[in-house]
């Protein structure tokens, strides 16, 4: 059997493993990953090489079509992969030369094919250009959307959706947001240590982060840092988290003594976060559907060191609890996560229009569980990181109609995204920032 490279090798096998079991692309890089002894650079140029090449997938497509005499879905599922990993690298990887790319790919042909299958593989990439410059898109004057659709890999329903509730000013700004790679934000443990005390600490184990969002215990770094294999990540003293999703547990404002829920909570994020604010004095329920998924809410808070958080497995639309018990319910829901696609590029091929329509479903069903269960006057805080009408206003407007609950503002931190009474959307325009919807709703 040739010599291939184990890291090459290991992408491709993320990618079949992504195809064949239809999980999350983090769940199949954590499996490879584990699998796998690769040295820090390596796990680095791994997770690049499948982030990147998920990023830019369509505009991969299109090019490798220019000089295959044959459709792409035609190949076998492994050659089409080595294909696309090697455009990525010709285009975006400039510290790999196009031999090395050109030999790697066929390698791995003749490992994954044979030799006919690394004879054609060798043909396609000598063939394409090395500048980007030469590849021919789709004339943007007959057909924006197309031209935008292949030059940043974005689905056409994804395009409509953002342009319906956003207009066409910041359209191209939002493509091209979602190509990039975010910055990976952290929340700090206010329970165990300052934001500066913590940046101080990174410094020394060479990690330099930054303050660099209003949200009080945000750190922000580069995105090469391998975050969890941090050994202050492992003492508790943060949590990965984009800012967005920080604001949630800002908009809910938790206070000690309440008594608080947090109706979808795995893996435990706001949940733990809820638990940082109010120093332990309040008494929080993290609920999860599945118990596969409480497991890890309860290895973060054993990590964090936090206590009264107690975890139950139940169903969001028929929770466990009699009418009125809770001050505050946090409903993070199930969403088609479109705004979030910078940092799960996989979710823009999986998720359609469809999709969508189901998903409002449920969480209309989970938000009206949500008001049964919060006290009279309690606060319901309702979040999504999408963007869609239909998971958004769609959901709350009928509950607002209907007099169950009233939207009210929040923390005047929350102002700068406030697009209504009580209502708040961030936009993933900016590589600190998910797209995020926020209401806060008071019981009638």
């Amino acid at each position: 059997m040739a010599q291939v490279d184990v890291v090459r090798a290991g992408a491709i096998n993320t990618f079949l493993r992504w195809e064949d079991t239809k999980l999350p692309i983090d769940e199949c890089i954590s499996r490879t990953l584990k699998r796998r002894g690769y040295s820090t650079k390596g796990r680095k140029f791994f997770a690049n090489l499948v982030y990147g090449t998920l990023r830019n997938m369509y505009l991969i497509d299109h090019i490798i079509s220019q000089f295959c005499n044959r459709p792409l879905e035609t190949l076998p599922k492994p050659i089409q992969y080595i294909l696309r990993i090697a455009v990525y690298q010709l285009f975006f990887c400039h510290q790999v030369t196009k031999p090395a790319v050109v030999h790697t790919s066929v390698e791995l042909a003749r490992v994954f094919g044979h030799i006919g299958l690394a004879r054609l593989v060798n043909a396609i990439l000598r063939n394409i250009p090395e500048n980007i410059d030469d590849i021919q898109l789709p004339h943007r004057e007959e057909d924006e959307y197309q031209y935008l659709s292949i030059k940043y890999s974005i689905p056409l329903w994804i395009l409509k959706e953002y342009e319906k509730n956003f207009g066409k000013d910041t359209l191209e700004e939002f493509c091209k947001s979602t190509t990039e790679v975010p910055y990976m934000a952290i929340r700090t443990n206010l329970t165990l240590i300052t934001p500066e005390e913590l940046q101080k600490r990174l410094l020394k184990i060479g990690i330099e982060a930054q303050h660099l969002t209003p949200v009080p215990e945000e750190l922000s770094l580069p995105p090469t840092y391998l975050l969890i294999d941090c050994p202050l990540f492992k003492q508790g003293l943060y949590t990965v988290q984009d800012p967005a999703s920080m604001l949630c547990v800002h908009a809910l404002q938790p206070k000690p003594y309440e008594k608080i829920v947090d109706i979808c909570s795995a893996p435990g994020t706001k949940a733990t976060h809820i638990g940082e604010f109010t120093f332990s004095n309040a008494k929080v329920y993290a609920l999860d559907i599945h118990s596969r998924r409480i497991f890890r809410v309860q290895e973060n808070i054993r990590r964090l060191k936090l206590k009264n958080i107690f975890t139950l497995i139940g169903d969001g639309v028929s929770l466990p609890f009699p009418d009125d018990t809770f001050d505050k319910v946090l409903l993070d829901a199930p969403c088609s996560g479109l705004g979030t696609i910078r940092r799960n590029p996989d979710l823009k091929y999986n998720m359609n229009k469809e999709s969508v329509i189901r998903l409002a479903i449920l969480q209309k069903k989970l938000l009206n569980e949500a008001i049964r269960i919060c006290k009279k006057h309690g606060t319901i805080v309702y979040s999504v990181c999408t963007f869609t009408e239909e998971e958004t206003k769609k959901v709350v407007e009928p509950f607002i109609t209907s007099k169950k609950v009233l939207p009210i503002d929040g923390a005047e931190l929350l102002n700068q995204w406030k697009t209504t009474t009580g209502i708040y959307q961030t936009l993933p325009t900016k590589s600190l920032w998910d797209g995020f919807f926020l209401t806060i709703l008071q019981k009638q």
